[in-house]
């Protein structure tokens, strides 16, 4: 009885709360200066859809507003192995003490599983080799962590991200209702989220690309807020407040920024183990590999590594030959060596033509 009471006083309270609100005509100007009679309509702005035509193959979204979801475009071809690190929390004030490094990372890596382009690892994975080693300013681990990242878990990149802005400022009315984690108000608010995104050679350590993806957005009248005493990146509260509208549109550069520059990159893959002719390879269905794809085969030499740094630099490569995928398997395929007469070993790399 006493919960359900406190149910409808709490309902009575909205109520009130919005009949007033909606009711009395009034609004703050830019100075904070009090006018009792309607605001112009010009300040208030319904987001337009904004239609972003692409190629079935392309990096981009097929379509993107500011409440909806971004809808990528389908992707048949074969997906890249991605680690994704804990992002660096560098905002200051009340916000900074929110755990945004690792909602914005859980961001990312869920967005990047929809595109259909990556295999993501499993962060737990990641975490257990990273251990507690955060990456310096320069952005640059350890070769020996570098390389077990490439290594032991098959990644091609390593993404890095530091939050350095996230900011959601407000204007007009009271305080509103908060509850749940989010407030109601009658207010305008603005939103501004930026992360810097860094993309890092899972072998060598070094960073390759840089990125500062970044998202605004606002509203007007009847207006959802976050407070600052509490954040769930998953909570409706927070995807309808312009701080979460902001870091999806932040989160979304991001991904056009990596497919793009991804795509440039040769999906490779390497030798498990060769029977003469047979090669069996370390990449299978789940990677979306398929009867028929033709690899560039490179036998792996001696590698060289900076004597100032310490850092893997890369390895000698020699083109031998060909190989063709003829039998897929969920984690593995099998391939015969169809062109050159050059032995395959263990380690080997496979490019795909």
């Amino acid at each position: 009885m006493i919960k359900r009471g406190f149910i409808l006083v709490l309902v009575v309270i909205l109520m009130s709360f919005f009949s007033i609100s909606l009711s009395y005509a009034g609004y703050y100007d830019n100075s904070g200066i009090w006018h009792d009679e309607d605001p112009p309509k010009e300040v208030k702005k319904k987001p337009k859809k904004v239609k972003v035509e692409e190629t079935e193959e392309s990096a981009g979204p097929t379509e993107s507003t500011d409440t909806e979801e971004v809808k990528w475009p389908p992707y048949h071809g074969p997906k890249k192995r991605i680690a994704v690190s804990k992002f660096e929390n560098k905002v200051k004030g009340v916000y900074g003490n929110w755990n945004l490094g690792e909602g914005m990372a859980e961001m990312l890596t869920t967005e990047l599983i929809k595109t259909g382009r990556f295999v993501v690892v499993e962060r737990q994975a990641l975490q257990d080799i990273l251990g507690e080693q955060e990456l310096g300013q320069t952005g640059i681990v350890k070769k020996e962590t570098a390389a077990k990242v490439g290594q032991v878990l098959g990644a091609q990149i390593l993404v890095r991200g530091v939050v350095s802005e996230f900011e959601q400022n407000e204007s007009g009315g009271g305080g509103g209702i908060g509850f749940g984690g989010f407030k109601l108000g009658a207010k305008s608010s603005n939103a501004h989220v930026a992360v810097d995104i860094r993309l890092i050679d899972a072998t060598t350590g070094q960073v390759l690309h840089s990125h500062n993806a970044a998202g605004t957005a606002e509203s007007s009248g009847i207006s959802f807020g976050v407070s600052k005493g509490d954040l769930d990146f998953n909570a409706d509260s927070f995807k309808n407040a312009p701080i979460g509208q902001a870091t999806r549109q932040a989160i979304h550069d991001a991904i056009r920024f990596i497919n793009k520059t991804m795509e440039k990159m040769p999906f490779t893959a390497k030798v498990v183990k060769s029977e003469g002719s047979k090669i069996y390879i370390n990449a299978g269905s789940s990677m979306n590999i398929k009867p028929g794809f033709k690899f560039y085969a490179y036998s792996v030499g001696e590698e060289f590594v900076d004597p100032d740094t310490g850092l893997r630099l890369g390895a000698d490569e020699k083109l031998i030959g060909t190989v063709e995928v003829r039998d897929v398997q969920d984690k593995y395929s099998i391939g015969y060596v169809t062109t050159g007469g050059g032995a395959l070993k263990r380690g080997d790399v496979l490019k795909l033509q």
